[in-house]
């Protein structure tokens, strides 16, 4: 418990009704030890600087005292403050690492992928693919060149169209409505998928119709009567007689 904490406390337990004190504090770089200057108002030179306990505030010792954000207070023999300054320049390695640290986080802000091939793509925005991104292609060797111009699927569905400069002209999402380029080439693909589908049912109908029309001339055809067979009738004509022997001597003559 802070000073600030046993005065509500004890305000609490006695049913005092007076105006609430507020303390400014803060917290060294130890993160444990919390000090305040007792007073309403941000630390200042000539304040008294306090250690704060559960229930007493202690004042500070002599010496240098740098709080987590970076604020140095210079304290004399009497606890006040003399000198603040706000820590601004940072250790060499300390720099370095901070500005590797800020490397991976663009990398990981990066938009990755990788495509059925097995390649890996990535580009230097954030989030989703976006027309207008210029795409990267990374090599075996970690390097990043930009992605050859063409059609780009990757391994959870997306399509990506790369103009000749490796810049993004098209993104289409799995069940989203295309960007860019894509845009344009599923509407024209659902307009040729709208005219197949028409010529394919009236390629139905008119199929249908026509075998209709085979199946009922068929049963007609069947439902006729069997027709008798055509005899050729011999007459008493001597000119027909003679015709007839005639040629069934030329037909003997034929055999032998």
């Amino acid at each position: 418990m802070n000073a600030t904490d046993a005065i509500n406390r004890i305000v609490e337990l006695l049913g005092l009704k007076f105006k609430k004190e507020v303390f400014q504090s803060t917290r060294l770089e130890d993160g444990q030890t919390e000090i305040t200057n007792n007073l309403e108002t941000e630390f200042s030179v000539g304040d008294t600087l306090y250690k704060v306990g559960e229930s007493t505030l202690t004042p500070m010792e002599e010496g240098q005292y740098t709080t987590r954000e970076g604020l140095k207070f210079q304290v004399d023999g009497e606890s006040t403050i003399y000198k603040i300054e706000m820590e601004t320049e940072m250790e060499e390695d300390e720099v370095e690492k901070e500005e590797v640290k800020i490397e991976d986080e663009k990398k990981d802000m990066m938009s990755k992928a990788v495509l059925t091939d097995g390649t890996k793509i990535e580009t230097d925005g954030d989030g989703d693919f976006k027309v207008g991104d210029k795409l990267y292609v990374i090599t075996k060797e970690d390097e990043r060149v930009p992605a050859p111009a063409g059609e780009h699927t990757t391994e959870s569905g997306i399509t990506v169209v790369v103009d000749g400069e490796g810049v993004i002209t098209g993104v289409k999402y799995p069940d989203k409505e295309g960007e860019g380029s894509l845009k344009e080439d599923m509407a024209d693909m659902k307009y040729a998928m709208t005219e197949i589908l028409s010529m394919i049912t009236e390629m139905n109908g008119k199929f249908k119709t026509e075998l209709n029309s085979l199946k009922q001339d068929f049963n007609e055809f069947k439902k006729q009567p069997d027709r008798a067979p055509v005899v050729k009738t011999m007459t008493n004509s001597k000119d027909q007689i003679f015709d007839f022997k005639l040629e069934l001597i030329k037909q003997s003559s034929k055999i032998k």
